[in-house]
């Protein structure tokens, strides 16, 4: 039975991975959302930040709630800043979104991440929540980890106002 679970762990990480695109810059990232998308959700983590980890079953509850609407999710993983090489920081990353069970789609920043930090206008420091309006004006932000009532709070009042 463990070999089973194991196996289906294995596979799940495999598929995750394989869905993984990598991305170089902030206009990429932009690329990256439904063009139907009103409201853009940005999330800049990484699996070796503690706070990212603590915040992502919060965020990803969020993003569950906001599924079927124009309120759209995406992770920018910064993960690729202390791997050792791009695979091994991709496998990483998407086992632990399939064993966190992760909804919403992720990216993997392979870019510098000082020019990340400066296109985006944060000082390096993560977790980073940005959201961004259909044309890629910044909208709202959070640094640290965010409190998810104001998350959630803020994204319903950003949606009622883009209908």
């Amino acid at each position: 039975m463990r070999r089973v679970i194991a196996s289906l762990l294995f596979l799940a990480a495999f598929t995750a991975h394989a869905e993984l695109r990598e991305v170089r810059s902030a206009e990429e990232i932009q690329q990256a959302f439904r063009a139907d998308s009103r409201v853009r959700v940005v999330s800049l983590w990484a699996t070796w930040c503690a706070p990212c980890v603590a915040e992502i079953g919060g965020f990803n509850d969020v993003a569950k709630s906001f599924r079927k609407s124009a309120v759209e999710f995406v992770g920018v993983s910064l993960d690729d800043a202390l791997a050792p090489d791009h695979n091994t920081g991709k496998e990483r990353l998407a086992r632990f979104l399939a064993e966190r069970k992760i909804v919403f789609p992720n990216l993997y920043y392979t870019g510098k991440p000082s020019e990340l930090a400066e296109a985006l206008h944060f000082e390096g420091a993560i977790p980073v929540t940005i959201v961004f309006d259909r044309q890629g004006r910044e909208i709202a932000r959070g640094e640290g980890v965010l409190d998810m009532k104001w998350l959630r709070d803020t994204l319903k009042m950003l949606e009622e106002k883009t209908r």
